[in-house]
């Protein structure tokens, strides 16, 4: 049994089955049949044996209807016997077919899946268990095949990445080689490509322990409007330098958090404000309403189109393809939001974005408050 395929062994139990039913009726007809039709019997043997006056006679018809009762009874069920097992055996057949046939195509499917073809679908007809067995393989196999877009767009990404500040470095160095620039005018160069790698492989390397869930989350108490202040004054100069106003506006309210993961992440989204923001100012808002306290990094910058919204915090998105990263160092990586939504949620707040086209935008991440603050 052991050896025998799913097909072989539905079509066994249904045969079972079936001769466990017949061996059933048979019994209980051998058994029951003789009380219903003893009492019939006896009346036609007295109805053929009144004129008989031999009791001995009598019996004897009596026993002979009996028999041939049984033996009418016994040969019926042979004959219904023969033609009913060919019938069982065929529609047994027929549906242990069916049966198995949704699971070899989902373990065929399956094979083809695990040598690449993650388009593979499934027709979803039934709604039974087969049904959602089909509904569930065609899900999985839709993740897959966007887990894998994902990859390969993820390695053609970081190869395009990598590759602008190395060839910098490749330039620079060869520059230096051919005497076309002095070791002074080359260094600081040298030295932006190199941060421009670190910051890089920084982003990548928190944003995969992020998603792979191996990040330390320590959730306590938190003064959400100290870290904000104790953020903003470590950027302040920043701002300055490229002539935009740094405001804060909070209010004192208690969070449960990680004080270095919300550090942060208004750190990534002060960073995106400052790439995208060339007139006017960045304000820091820490609002309390009665459950919630919203932590909101608002900008005057050039805003984000309603149809990148949506798109904004994918890793290495970015609303104006036509820009390239360059040597332009307030294009980022497209990491930091990605890493800041992950990084709000896992510690049970949401990160939402608003914005308008020219004229700024607003990132507000809200967190549950605890009502009484230490």
């Amino acid at each position: 049994m052991k050896n025998l395929g799913l097909r072989g062994k539905i079509l066994i139990s249904f045969l079972l089955v079936v001769v466990t039913a017949g061996a059933v009726l048979v019994m209980t007809l051998e058994l029951s049949a003789p009380s219903f039709y003893r009492a019939h019997a006896e009346e036609m043997a007295r109805a053929v044996g009144q004129n008989s006056v031999n009791a001995a006679e009598n019996h004897e018809l009596q026993h002979d209807l009996e028999r041939g009762f049984n033996q009418a009874l016994t040969q019926s069920l042979l004959m219904a016997a023969l033609i009913t097992i060919p019938i069982a055996v065929l529609v047994s057949a027929v549906i242990s077919r069916r049966i198995v046939a949704p699971i070899v195509s989902v373990s065929q499917a399956s094979a083809r899946i695990a040598a690449g073809g993650y388009h593979e679908r499934l027709d979803e007809g039934s709604r039974d268990e087969i049904g959602n067995l089909t509904q569930n393989f065609n899900l999985m196999a839709k993740t897959l095949e966007q887990t894998e877009a994902r990859r390969v767009e993820l390695i053609g990404t970081v190869a395009h990445e990598l590759r602008t500040p190395l060839s910098g470095l490749r330039g620079y160095t060869e520059g230096m080689l051919d005497g076309v620039f002095s070791i002074e005018l080359a260094a600081p160069k040298i030295g932006r490509e190199v941060d421009r790698l670190e910051r890089l492989l920084d982003d990548l390397s928190n944003l995969s322990s992020i998603e792979a869930k191996a990040v330390t989350i320590v959730l306590e108490p938190v003064r959400l409007d100290l870290v904000a202040q104790e953020v903003c004054n470590q950027l302040e100069t920043r701002f300055v330098q490229k002539g935009l106003d740094l405001r804060l506006e909070i209010q004192p309210t208690t969070i449960i958090g990680d004080a270095d993961r919300l550090a942060q992440v208004l750190h990534n989204l002060l960073s995106n404000a400052l790439r995208h923001t060339y007139l006017g100012h960045v304000t820091v808002r820490v609002v309390v309403t009665e459950h919630l306290a919203t932590l909101e990094v608002l900008d005057t910058g050039e805003g984000i189109d309603a149809r990148a919204l949506p798109h904004i915090f994918e890793r290495f998105y970015r609303a104006d393809p036509s820009r390239s990263r360059g040597n332009d160092d307030s294009v980022g990586a497209g990491v930091g939001l990605t890493v800041a939504k992950h990084l709000v949620e896992a510690m049970g707040g949401k990160l939402r974005v608003k914005s308008q086209l020219g004229v700024g935008s607003g990132f507000h991440a809200s967190f549950e408050k605890v009502r009484k603050m230490v």
